[in-house]
Parts: C-alpha cells; sequence; structure tokens
C-alpha cells in the first residue's frame, strides 16, 4: 500500500505491521473537501487487518468531517487509537468528546500501546 496523494492536499500512507496492524499517517488538512480520500483509506484499513493505528502527527487541521469519518471508523474497527500533536487537532478532539472514545495519544508507541499493539 503506497502513498495516496489526494487532489485536495492531503496524503495518505498506509502500511502493516506485525501483520495484524495497520498504520493510516496522514498529512495535510483534513476537511470536507479531503475527507472522501480519508474515508476511502480508513474503510480499506478496517479489512487488512486486526488492529488500527492512525498518526495525524503532520496533520495541521481537522475539521468534523474528519473527526466523524474516526467515529464511524471506531464502531468498524475497536482496536482504534489515534496520535495527534497538533494544537488545532487536538482541540477538535477536546471540542467534540471523540477523545472520549476514541484513545488519542501524543507518540506512535503510546497508541499502539492503547490499540492493544505491541511496539518494539
Amino acid at each position: 500500500m503506497g502513498p495516496r496523494r489526494g487532489k485536495h492536499g492531503l496524503t495518505l500512507l498506509t502500511t502493516v505491521r506485525d501483520g495484524d496492524v495497520v498504520l493510516v499517517t496522514a498529512a495535510g488538512e483534513i476537511d470536507l473537501a479531503s475527507v472522501g480520500d480519508f474515508r476511502a483509506v480508513l474503510s480499506d484499513a478496517c479489512g487488512a487487518g486486526e488492529k488500527l493505528v492512525v498518526d495525524l502527527s503532520r496533520v495541521g487541521y481537522l475539521s468534523c468531517a474528519g473527526l466523524r469519518a474516526l467515529e464511524e471508523t471506531s464502531r468498524a474497527r475497536p482496536a482504534l487509537s489515534v496520535v495527534a500533536t497538533g494544537s488545532l487537532v487536538l482541540r477538535a478532539f477536546a471540542v467534540s468528546g471523540i477523545a472520549t472514545t476514541v484513545p488519542v495519544r501524543p507518540r506512535l508507541r503510546e497508541a499502539c500501546a492503547a490499540a492493544g499493539v505491541a511496539t518494539r
């Protein structure tokens, strides 16, 4: 699964680790224009492994449409965890309340642990 560069400035990369851990890394902005690409990659990732980690550390903006996509994904894949570091992205999680159902961590190692993934 190679990088997917959407026409709306969002780059998505999906990798598989340890056979059942799917890591989706996003870079750019997740908004109404790019959420379709984000949702499609998350949907594909749900079928690729048992555990899903979404790295948003390179995302500068996350709209309510992006939050909704993550919430929908958490219902399909309960072993979901998110990495987020940007102030606007963290604020979106805090204001929406989604962080109560989807673990949000500041580092990949912690997000993997929250999803029940052993890291090296």
